[in-house]
């Protein structure tokens, strides 16, 4: 169209203006899509300013840890309170009954320290993925180790508690046999 300008000279009056009106619409379309690019980003932007940040949901502090503790006291039996020092490690465990041998959750004190009040929660736990207050049923373990090591060795002295769920406060461990 521009040769064609140049070749005769000049357009008719009546194609200039069709080309001006043509011209005039190709900007103001683009305009049009440009402003809408435009608005949709600022919406985007405000509403992801006034949106809040994703975080973890969390339990209620304190709840979790009081309600589902269980607590209690360990002595040892008459029969067994002269063999070991009282430098002998004291390990108080919780256990699930059907689940592997691995203690839920752990606390660790002396025989000097008997009888030990204990409180095993999810603040006790060994692994995060594994919490006291996940679990069913536990027996709660109680041995004094001569070695100082949580596994069980032939000497250790042990007790156990019944069966019971995370929760229940009171039970009583006694220390009453020693590891063959």
């Amino acid at each position: 169209m521009y040769a064609e300008i140049h070749v005769r000279g000049t357009l008719s009056n009546e194609r200039t203006q069709a080309h001006k009106k043509y011209l005039s619409k190709g900007a103001l379309h683009m305009a049009d899509k440009f402003l809408m690019r435009c608005g949709l980003l600022v919406c985007g932007v405000l509403l992801a300013a006034t949106v809040p940040a994703y975080t973890e949901p969390t339990a209620p502090t304190g709840q979790v840890g009081q309600s589902l503790a269980i607590s209690g006291k360990v002595t040892v039996a008459p029969s067994l309170a002269g063999k070991g020092s009282a430098t002998d490690t004291l390990f108080v465990f919780a256990r699930e009954m059907s689940g592997p041998p691995m203690p839920v959750a752990i606390v660790r004190a002396t025989k000097k320290d008997l009888p030990f009040t204990f409180r095993l929660d999810d603040s006790n736990s060994m692994m995060p993925s594994r919490k006291l207050s996940d679990v069913g049923t536990v027996v709660i373990v109680a041995r004094l180790s001569k070695s100082g090591q949580a596994m069980p060795q032939s000497g250790d002295l042990e007790g156990m508690s019944q069966p019971v769920k995370p929760g229940v406060d009171g039970i009583t461990i006694v220390i009453d046999r020693e590891r063959p």
